[in-house]
């Protein structure tokens, strides 16, 4: 683990290098760590320099560990795989993702068994049917094909409880009408969101459009705000306090933006 690392002040600019004993310090003051993956985990398939050795530090001294990602286009199970690579000690339980909490919010307000669509990923889709949700697939939603009459007519299930929404890779005109239709027709039903991220940073380099250009496109023809899951609300916060336990006073998040 790192011997130094800087911590800035909130009432001031200055910068402050704390001592080993600092440090440990420090660390004493909280049980439950919690980190970003993205940009802090690793960058891209490369593990940031020093993490293995300073999560197993972390867990020597008999501190909770866990990995909270806005990205909720991979299932947990992908995540591990990624971890494995690297060296890094965890298990599903220990990940949590903004389509998690989307599922275990869908799940515990609807209940088990509960119609739901969802504009994402497989990611998503499993993590939705892992916590016991029923997903409505129409058909044909993801034929690119357009009719020269224009849009198809779209007929929407009546038990459909919330549209969940997410970065979606395969987003088609079929799937955005479906979508919107059903917050339009289904009395009461809910828009559920992953996360509002602008931009996904990508193995490329590039940045292409993340889940708000999704969530941003329901909600503008649907004309329904949606529930944001992920950060930097509260709701993945709450979720863990909920279901393990955590004090929020004596837990630290490490990310690499505040937004």
């Amino acid at each position: 683990a790192a011997a130094y690392f800087l911590f800035v002040r909130r009432k001031s600019s200055a910068i402050h290098w704390l001592r080993p004993s600092e440090i440990a310090a420090w660390i004493d003051r909280y049980d439950t760590f919690l980190f970003d993956c993205d940009g802090v985990i690793w960058l891209d398939t490369n593990p940031v320099p020093n993490v293995a050795a300073t999560l197993a530090h972390l867990r020597s001294l008999n501190k909770r560990v866990l990995f909270v990602s806005n990205n909720a286009t991979k299932h947990r199970s992908q995540y591990l795989d990624k971890f494995s690579a690297m060296s890094i000690e965890a298990s599903l339980d220990d990940v949590v993702t903004s389509a998690v909490g989307a599922a275990a919010y869908f799940v515990e307000k609807h209940g088990k068994g509960a119609k739901c669509y969802a504009c994402g990923t497989q990611g998503l889709v499993r993590e939705l049917e892992d916590a016991g949700a029923t997903l409505v697939r129409p058909p044909n939603e993801l034929d690119t094909h357009i009719l020269v009459s224009g849009p198809q007519l779209v007929t929407v299930d009546s038990e459909v409880k919330a549209v969940v929404a997410g970065a979606d890779w395969n987003l088609t005109h079929r799937k955005l009408s479906y979508a919107v239709q059903c917050l339009l027709k289904v009395p009461g039903c809910e828009f559920i969101a992953t996360n509002g991220d602008r931009l996904y940073p990508a193995g490329d380099g590039n940045m292409y459009p993340g889940a708000g250009a999704t969530v941003r496109a329901i909600e503008f023809c649907g004309g329904k705000e949606p529930v944001y899951i992920g950060k930097p609300g509260p709701m993945l916060l709450d979720l863990l306090e909920r279901t393990r336990g955590m004090d929020k006073s004596r837990t630290v998040m490490v990310g690499d933006r505040v937004d």
